[in-house]
């Protein structure tokens, strides 16, 4: 008996209702085997965790400090609107040499023990997320490059198109979570093609989901798909929010097998509980699950560095230190045209963004209200370090 899911690998095959339920637990076994031999382990070693870079497997200690919600090179909404994306192949250049600037800035802002340094790349599915400009980025810059998968969603723009008819088609969920497990033990889509139609061998090293204030329907379908996700790859999930909507999206993926160590609750800093500028109680409360609190827009505006962290200073002195992460959310280029039917190379708009604050003006407001050396490293290099590997 076969269900109405079709395979991502092969659109010509439907999946069986025993396919649906074994696919991520077969990709896991792949999975698992290759983490046997890799560079920098030995043959005799057990499999030990590793972060899944756009160049390739990475050891944990490797990565240096780590800013945990970026954007690099493009964000491009022009599919949520049902429109072509914005031309890369005229400005392909441009778009990686000067993301590669950006990110060796990054780099150089860091101690010699904090290098090279890594940035996770929260571009999901069809909106400005190329696996191959991605690579051809990591081998231009210092930093490693983690890429995710997921559907990206948000009170100011439609949810794509292919999230939604996954979202009511009968077994879409299902399906959802497969495109998931496939985009993370195999590769990354090939947005160049048809949806599902063509896969790369890049593959994603996180799940990134996103909601509304509220989360509406079809958001709470992609959230149980990245649950179902990580539940069988143990991949992490980091979350977008609209000032609010954090704790429901922690019960909601707790509730359907994620583990809470897995789970980061990002755009924290503001409004987050929907009434307060500086909502510590609501991060305390996220905390208490195990979910990690991430202070992701840094300096953005109602983001701006001293609130950003007196609220971090609140959740170490709660005693949370090793569930903070710390971000910008940039993004060097974006197309402002994404509802135009026709767009031309010029339309890119440059946001020159810096990576450094961070790791400068953060970092040097947080010592100034006691943070210790130790602890900025715990949340800098150790928490990515250990949400991060699986």
């Amino acid at each position: 008996m076969t269900s109405d899911l079709i395979r991502p690998d092969r659109p010509d095959r439907r999946l069986s209702r025993r396919e649906v339920l074994q696919a991520g637990a077969g990709a896991i076994v792949a999975s698992a085997g290759a983490i046997v031999v890799r560079p920098g382990f030995s043959k005799d070693e057990p499999p030990r965790p590793v972060v899944r870079t756009v160049l390739g497997p990475v050891a944990p200690e490797k990565l240096g400090a780590t800013l945990m919600h970026e954007h690099a090179p493009i964000v491009d909404w022009s599919e949520l609107f049902e429109q072509q994306p914005a031309p890369i192949a005229p400005v392909r250049e441009k778009l990686i040499a000067d993301s590669a600037r950006l990110l060796d800035a990054f780099h150089r802002s860091l101690a010699p023990e904090d290098r090279p340094g890594t940035i996770v790349e929260t571009t999901p599915i069809r909106v400005g997320r190329y696996p191959q400009l991605l690579v051809d980025l990591a081998r231009r810059t210092k930093v490693h490059v983690v890429a995710c998968t997921g559907f990206w969603c948000e009170a100011l723009a439609p949810q794509h198109p292919w999230a939604v008819r996954l979202g009511v088609t009968p077994g879409g969920l299902e399906q959802m979570a497969a495109l998931f497990v496939r985009e993370i033990t195999q590769g990354m889509e090939d947005p160049a093609g048809k949806w599902g139609e063509r896969f790369t061998d890049i593959r994603a090293g996180i799940i990134k989901i996103g909601c509304s204030t509220y989360l509406r329907p079809s958001e709470r379908v992609c959230h149980i798909a990245a649950a179902l996700a990580s539940k069988q790859t143990g991949c992490p999930i980091t979350t977008h929010t609209t000032k609010g909507g954090g704790l429901e999206q922690a019960e909601l993926l707790l509730r359907h097998g994620a583990a809470a160590e897995r789970i980061i609750i990002g755009h924290q800093g503001h409004q987050d509980d929907r009434l307060h500028d500086e909502a510590d109680d609501y991060h305390r409360l996220i905390a208490r699950l195990g979910c990690f609190v991430q202070f992701d827009r840094v300096d953005h505006e109602e983001y701006g560095i001293e609130k950003q962290a007196r609220q971090i200073v609140r959740l170490l002195e709660a005693g949370y230190v090793k569930q903070v992460l710390v971000s910008h959310d940039h993004a060097p280029f974006y197309c402002p045209e994404f509802a135009a039917e026709t767009k031309r190379p010029e339309d890119w708009k440059a946001l020159e963004p810096d990576y450094t604050t961070v790791t400068t003006k953060l970092v040097e407001s947080l010592a100034k209200m006691s943070v210790s050396k130790s602890d900025l490293r715990t949340i800098l290099v150790e928490n990515p370090r250990r949400v991060l590997a699986f």
